[in-house]
C-alpha cells in the first residue's frame, strides 16, 4: 500500500479501499479518492470527486501523475464552464415570473382550438 500521496492544492485524499483484483494478475486493485474543490470567478465553489485506480504494479508516481491530470482538467473545467455570471436573486424572480406567465398561456393556448389566444 501506498503511504502520503502528494496532493495538489484544493485536492484531499479520503484513502485508498480495495475494490477487487486484477484478472491477469491476480494482484489487489486499490481506488484512491480524491475531492477536489476550486472557486470559479464569481465565488461559487465547485467539488469534484474523483477515484483513481491502482494494482500492485502502480508506481506512487503514476498515481501523483494521473492525480495531477485529473486536478488540472478540473480546473480548466471550472475556468470554462463557469465563465457566465449566476443570476442575482432579483434576476432569479423575473425568470420565475416569466416562467409561470408563459405556461399560464400554455394552458391557454391548449385549451382553443385554433393553438391561439383570442381573449
Amino acid at each position: 500500500m501506498i503511504q502520503e500521496l502528494w496532493t495538489p492544492s484544493g485536492a484531499v485524499h479520503f484513502g485508498a479501499a480495495p475494490v477487487g483484483r486484477n484478472a491477469e494478475t491476480g494482484g489487489q486493485i486499490v481506488a484512491h479518492t480524491f475531492t477536489f474543490k476550486a472557486t470559479d470567478k464569481h465565488g461559487r465553489v465547485h467539488k469534484e470527486q474523483v477515484k483513481i485506480l491502482a494494482d500492485d504494479t502502480t508506481s506512487k508516481a503514476h498515481i501523483e501523475e494521473m492525480l495531477g491530470n485529473a486536478a488540472e482538467t478540473f480546473l480548466e473545467q471550472v475556468r470554462t464552464k463557469y465563465d457566465k455570471r449566476p443570476p442575482t436573486n432579483g434576476e432569479r424572480k423575473q425568470i420565475g415570473y416569466a416562467l409561470k406567465e408563459f405556461r399560464q398561456y400554455a394552458l391557454r393556448r391548449a385549451d382553443s382550438t385554433t393553438g391561439k389566444i383570442y381573449f
